[in-house]
């Protein structure tokens, strides 16, 4: 089941402040809220495409930082193209979050992720594949993350991949389940 391209408020507030998606405000949420990234950090996102996650990391990294994307899919031109346009130092992985991250790559300030599988139109297999990429991520995590660094996932919410951010919640120092203002309602 394909869905429509959702055409709310977050939609075109991201077309008006030129973002490639509306999935930047969910990213904009978390970051007012707590403050998880700052100027001079290395980033990694998983999941980028489109890339708005992208761009908006490079506003808060002021050109101090790095930022490593890594997707299947590649950037939208416009966004690689805002992000060349940054100053940050930036380096996109066309690959799976399932294979192992190259060589050389710095130890990582903060993870972020707004990674979905596929959609089925079938929740229960929707969660498991979100809970895959998850297990995908908390991997990655834990041989690239920094002690005490900052983990953002989204998940699609069911008891496994809430009881699953429970036991990964349990190698942070502190462990939250959010859910933004721009998450999109079914």
């Amino acid at each position: 089941m394909k869905r429509d391209k959702v055409q709310d408020f977050y939609f075109h507030k991201a077309k008006r402040e030129s973002f490639s998606a509306r999935s930047v405000y969910k990213l904009q949420n978390i970051q007012e809220k707590y403050k998880l990234l700052s100027a001079g950090n290395k980033v990694l996102d998983l999941g980028a495409s489109p890339g708005s996650w992208c761009e908006y990391v490079c506003d808060i990294l002021k050109k101090k930082g790095c930022l490593v994307a890594l997707d299947i899919k590649p950037l939208s031109h416009f966004a690689h193209e805002k992000i060349k346009n940054s100053g940050v130092d930036f380096q996109f992985l066309h690959q799976s979050v399932f294979d192992p991250l190259p060589a050389g790559l710095p130890i990582f300030d903060s993870i972020i992720s707004d990674m979905a599988p596929s959609t089925s139109g079938n929740r229960m297999v929707d969660c498991q594949n979100s809970l895959e990429l998850i297990s995908g991520a908390f991997e990655i995590a834990s041989q690239h993350l920094k002690e005490g660094g900052h983990l953002i996932v989204k998940i699609f919410q069911s008891q496994e991949t809430v009881d699953a951010s429970k036991t990964w919640g349990k190698s942070f120092k502190s462990s939250k389940l959010y859910r933004p203002p721009a998450f999109q309602k079914d």
